[in-house]
């Protein structure tokens, strides 16, 4: 099947080409080819584009759920407000978050493990691990697991995950894990302090090219940098979920600091978790090595009907679309953020040239609105893709790249405003709510 996209803003990793056309053919894309081509465009679909901007499909590499799926409590039942962990729980569950999030531009994404009961570990690695290998049209494509809770330490660097289900390091363990989801595990993060057992995993992690992190960590600057050298490379959500510093000796976030573009940081970009003036100092600092997540969480796609949930040891309160543990004011549960807000809050950050803490300005001078849309959808597009060893097959608008494809209406108002339009995922176009 031949798909041709007209009257499109096609952002290319080169830049925008203005009033194209880009042809899909199947799966993958085509090629792309100027305005004067339209008249002779040949296709069994043609999707007019309407001068909006046609955009790489969002890659979402830390996601905890969505549509009522929680991955470390299973499906929240509304009427009874309680999740339910059965194995089928598990298998629809699932298919509910890719579901959701496919409407909001995420068009591949790993699945995130908190800490959790062993069952439902059990059962999230083995369905997470199903999903991974097939692709139900009309989904967010599965690309593989996350393990963010598992191999956590102290508790005092825990946030909200629940620190009676931690666990020391074990290969072993992992890979009973790994069996379980058929291969799939794509990053798990290990704390340094845990000492040579952390530092054994992170080996192991490394050698079978499988993504360390750090996050969550009390580790001394010195464990960071050895774990660094053993070949940890990506910093969980930066600046959320507590790590160590102090102006002494040294602790995770000092070691960040140093390493700076040597290291991936992860950035939560809803304005809630992090201060604007600290994300322009973390993306100046990592030099530009950010992947935008979302660290959302079960809630999403229902936030008017959840104020308040129960999950593991933790009672989270969902309040102005921002979830917190109750009677902690400072400890955020997730995310309720989706792909195309994070888009849009890049976007604004980078074209309003934000000033930042101890930086100044995120740039020497200011973005064109193209130069702008290309660098923000590269944080949640392309860097992601690179990370992980996707580039091949997605991140980009290129010739023989998966068809995964936003197309988005920018708008400006007060500040710019980038609603979705059209959402198409191995060439499939996917049908959005309302």
């Amino acid at each position: 099947m031949k798909t041709a996209i007209i009257n499109g803003n096609i952002c290319t990793p080169y830049g925008i080409k203005h009033n194209a056309v880009l042809i899909i053919e199947d799966e993958h894309i085509k090629e792309i080819q100027n305005s004067n081509s339209r008249s002779r465009v040949k296709a069994d679909k043609v999707i007019d584009a309407k001068n909006n901007y046609v955009l790489p499909g969002f890659f979402d590499t830390h996601c905890h759920g969505g549509g009522l799926f929680d991955t470390s409590s299973g499906k929240y039942i509304l009427k009874n407000k309680k999740f339910s962990a059965k194995e089928n729980d598990y298998e629809s569950g699932i298919f509910d978050a890719l579901k959701i999030h496919a409407g909001f531009g995420t068009t591949s994404m790993f699945l995130t493990a908190s800490a959790m009961p062993e069952m439902n570990m059990h059962n999230f690695t083995k369905y997470g691990g199903d999903y991974t290998k097939k692709h139900i049209p009309g989904s967010t494509k599965l690309l593989g697991l996350d393990l963010e809770g598992v191999f956590l330490k102290n508790p005092k660097y825990a946030g909200a995950q629940s620190p009676e289900f931690f666990k020391k390091p074990d290969i072993k363990y992992f890979n009973k894990l790994t069996i379980l989801s058929n291969n799939t595990i794509k990053k798990v993060l290990v704390a340094p302090e845990w000492g040579k057992a952390g530092y054994d995993l992170i080996k192991y992690l490394t050698k079978n090219k499988i993504v360390s992190c750090v996050g969550h960590s009390g580790a001394t600057y010195d464990e960071v940098m050895k774990a660094y050298d053993l070949g940890t490379k990506v910093v969980v959500h930066c600046g959320n979920g507590p790590m160590s510093q102090n102006f002494k000796g040294g602790g995770v976030i000092d070691a960040l600091f140093y390493l700076q573009d040597k290291v991936w940081a992860e950035l939560i970009c809803d304005y809630c978790h992090i201060h604007p003036r600290w994300l322009v100092s973390f993306i100046k600092n990592f030099r530009f090595n950010i992947i935008g997540i979302t660290d959302a969480m079960f809630v999403v796609g229902f936030l008017e009907k959840i104020k308040e949930f129960k999950m593991g040891s933790k009672t989270g309160i969902v309040n102005n679309g921002v979830l917190k543990v109750k009677d902690s004011s400072n400890t955020l549960f997730g995310s309720c953020l989706t792909m195309d807000k994070a888009f849009e809050n890049f976007l604004n950050l980078f074209i309003s040239n934000q000033w930042g803490y101890l930086v100044g300005n995120l740039f020497d001078k200011d973005l064109s609105f193209d130069k702008a849309i290309i660098e923000a959808s590269k944080l949640l597009s392309c860097y992601p893709a690179q990370v992980y060893g996707f580039d091949k097959s997605i991140g980009s608008i290129e010739p023989d790249k998966s068809a995964d494809i936003v197309i988005m209406n920018i708008k400006k108002d007060k500040k710019y405003i980038c609603k979705i339009k059209t959402v198409i995922i191995n060439g499939f176009q996917i049908m959005l709510e309302g």
